[in-house]
């Protein structure tokens, strides 16, 4: 008792605390109370009790049991009881408290109705623009299922949901089609071609996969990885390690003829994945109402057939059938064609992932130079086809219209912020004060966000097709649409922009891996016509302009700086081509350096190496 009169947390004997002292005492032991009362829900393993919950509760605590326990003393000293004290003190809290609410209530109102107007512009000026608002705007009329791969017995279930009730009784959707993904997955399995690391030096750095390694996995029928399996009548799936159900090679026989003897066991899945890609649309029943927690297993699938593809297609031209390694090639193509069709941004990446897998495929035939000049001018003119500028498009339409409905899912809380990586989480799930967020700030962010995909959009329509999206001169670079919107680093903090700016990012790096592609694609192209002219002359030309217009109609640009595509005639009879990358400088065809990585674009050559590559 003494030891707290000393400490001041005790009126004396003959005193009692005033309001300032109490409310002193009350700051001081309230955040120990709270402390205590943490520690004691943590050990206890309480985890539903919010902090901000706590945090309510026990702020009050103190200014109420210091005045009622230790005014006591002072009470039988003469002093008022604590009735008359609180009465005043309350009084004067009632008033406070009255005029605090009616601010926060005014606030609430003011900003709630400045966020609908900031909405209602946006709204305006996107209908203004015959911009879609929805997802079935943006897809268009349902394909027919003859016309869509997506309805093919291959795929046709992948995407499947059955109605639900969540824990709250809303309506919710619950995924049926791992059954159907597990089987494609078991259906494509395939040993991979990674060699084990060298004990000395770098690993050499290959385009293609290593044959030789490939079929002495295959030929000793070792590696054996674990796989889930349906058994047919079976609900539930088992685990079993066979080698993949693959027929295993002769140990004589060559390794590209080793490969394909093995892929006699995919045959069947392949041939209908060729069979399937012929559908002109694909249109998958996607949950896109869920926002950013739609299920997306099909860009796996799509990945997935690419690779055993572009695995074949090099067994394939090793073993000279490059008319089959010409079919699996166009057939990698399609699967990124048919998944261009999706509106979100990671199916833009995923095709631009595909065609790069075709551009190694046809980087075998050349490396070998194994294509005919009529397969050649065939490739020429499938890679000239290529358009990405409308997937993209396309794709930033469908973030827009993803962060509408993830924003309004925000609101009715149905959706976690942390999706975005926003906030901490408290060990419950929930972050920490998610809840007294105001929804005017999420419907601020929800204009915000949309503007800014609005403006994307129209920058990437204006750019010129030919040309990298952020070359010199170009509309992205002249408005400074990387520096102006998506490049966040050192803005200040703003709440109507907070989640936006989590997001935008992410998206800054999309227009660089566009450039690459398109560059990739015209560097494909250029060395089509280098191949045809080997065929027609004997050897490569000493300049571009010597294949125009005989073997490519123009000479070949660099779509990074418009001036030909760098090019030189080695001295061995190679050549080196490249473009000058995102830095738009000629590095004399260095890739990268100790200082930098992706000085120029160049295009592989024929041999492994220990540096890194274009593809």
């Amino acid at each position: 008792m003494k030891l707290l009169q000393w400490c001041k947390l005790l009126p004396a004997d003959n005193q009692r605390f005033g309001y300032w002292r109490t409310f002193l005492a009350s700051l001081t032991i309230g955040p120990v109370l709270l402390v205590a009362l943490g520690a004691a829900l943590d050990f206890l393993e309480i985890r539903s009790v919010h902090l901000s919950f706590r945090i309510l509760l026990l702020t009050p605590l103190p200014g109420l049991l210091i005045p009622w326990l230790w005014n006591r003393r002072a009470v039988a000293h003469g002093a008022p009881p604590v009735w008359m004290v609180q009465g005043r003190t309350f009084q004067r809290w009632a008033i406070a408290m009255a005029s605090l609410v009616t601010a926060v209530f005014l606030a609430f109102a003011i900003e709630g109705a400045r966020a609908a107007r900031a909405w209602q512009a946006v709204e305006a000026h996107l209908k203004q623009r015959g911009e879609p608002l929805t997802y079935e705007d943006l897809l268009g009329l349902k394909v027919p299922d003859d016309q869509n791969f997506a309805r093919h017995p291959l795929m046709d279930g992948l995407l499947s949901h059955t109605a639900t009730n969540d824990a709250k009784g809303r309506t919710a959707y619950r995924w049926t089609g791992q059954r159907k993904l597990a089987e494609l997955q078991d259906a494509l399995r395939f040993p991979s071609s990674i060699p084990d690391k060298p004990k000395n030096g770098k690993p050499l750095r290959r385009t293609g996969p290593d044959l030789e390694v490939l079929a002495s996995v295959l030929k000793s029928g070792t590696n054996r990885a674990m796989r889930t399996v349906y058994d047919p009548g079976q609900a539930e799936p088992r685990e079993t390690n066979d080698l993949f159900h693959l027929p295993i090679p002769p140990a004589v026989m060559p390794a590209p003829q080793a490969v394909l003897f093995a892929f006699e066991g995919r045959r069947a899945i392949l041939d209908q994945v060729a069979e399937a890609t012929r559908r002109p649309r694909a249109q998958y029943d996607i949950r896109y109402a869920d926002s950013f927690n739609a299920l997306l297993p099909h860009l796996a699938i799509h990945k997935s057939m690419a690779v055993r593809l572009r695995t074949r297609a090099a067994a394939r031209v090793a073993a000279g059938d490059t008319v089959g390694a010409a079919e699996d090639i166009e057939t990698i193509l399609r699967l990124a064609d048919l998944i261009g069709e999706d509106p979100v941004l990671i199916g833009y990446l995923v095709q631009v992932a595909l065609q790069t897998i075709a551009y190694s495929a046809f980087w075998d035939g050349t490396s070998q130079h194994a294509w005919s000049d009529a397969q050649l001018a065939a490739f020429q003119r499938r890679f000239e086809g290529l358009k990405q500028r409308d997937s993209l498009v396309k794709a930033f339409r469908g973030e827009r219209i993803g962060g509408v409905i993830a924003f309004e899912l925000m609101r009715q809380g149905r959706l976690d912020p942390n999706i975005f990586g926003a906030m901490e989480s408290d060990g419950s799930g929930n972050s920490f004060g998610w809840g007294l967020l105001p929804r005017a700030w999420l419907l601020q962010n929800q204009a915000y966000h949309s503007s800014v995909m609005v403006q994307v959009v129209d920058a990437l329509q204006r750019c010129d097709p030919e040309r990298g999206i952020a070359t010199k001169g170009s509309i992205w670079e002249t408005e400074r649409i990387d520096q102006t919107l998506l490049d966040t680093a050192g803005r200040r903090f703003h709440p109507y922009r907070i989640f936006t700016h989590m997001l935008l990012p992410a998206l800054a790096k999309v227009h660089a891996k566009a450039d690459r592609s398109l560059t990739t694609s015209r560097l494909a192209i250029t060395v089509a016509g280098l191949e045809r002219h080997r065929l027609a002359t004997g050897g490569y030309p000493k300049a571009l302009s010597d294949l125009a217009p005989k073997w490519v109609p123009t000479v070949p640009l660099d779509p990074m700086d418009g001036q030909p595509l760098r090019y030189r005639l080695n001295a061995d009879g190679t050549f080196t081509l490249y473009s000058v990358g995102t830095n738009q400088t000629d590095d004399h065809g260095v890739f990268e350096s100790q200082q930098s990585q992706d000085l120029d674009w160049v295009w592989p050559p024929n041999h492994p190496t220990e540096e890194r590559r274009l593809f």
